[in-house]
């Protein structure tokens, strides 16, 4: 039974019996690529002045909230909650920030995963 779809779809069809054959050893990757890099490891390259804006200002803005708190009056406690919370609402704005650009990088893996099945007919992340 013959396919409909056309043989560009289907590289593994239009290569016959070369597809037997073991594949050829691939040129590993530079180390320094970013394929090789696993998540924990991009975290942590973050740069020390990326770091203070993502969790240091927060919890500055947090701690300025503490402080207004502790110097006592009515106005002091709702000003100090609402420095509190304007912290952590900037902490929580960073956090899905980089949560979204995380899927946009899942995204671009699988897009890449997707190209090099229609040119090899092999799916996976393995080289």
């Amino acid at each position: 039974m013959e396919s409909r779809l056309p043989k560009r779809v289907r590289p593994h069809v239009a290569s016959g019996p070369r597809r037997a054959r073991p594949l050829r050893p691939r040129v590993p990757l530079r180390p320094e690529h970013p394929q090789l890099k696993s998540a924990p490891e991009q975290a942590s390259a973050a740069s020390p002045l990326l770091r203070f804006t993502r969790h240091g200002i927060p919890a500055l803005i947090v701690l300025a909230g503490v402080v207004a708190m502790c110097f006592g009056s009515e106005t002091a406690l709702a000003g100090g909650a609402g420095l509190i919370g304007a912290g952590l609402a900037t902490w929580l704005v960073s956090w899905l920030y980089r949560f979204g650009v995380s899927g946009d990088d899942a995204r671009a893996s699988e897009e890449r995963a997707r190209e090099r099945f229609e040119r090899t007919g092999r799916w996976g992340e393995s080289q």
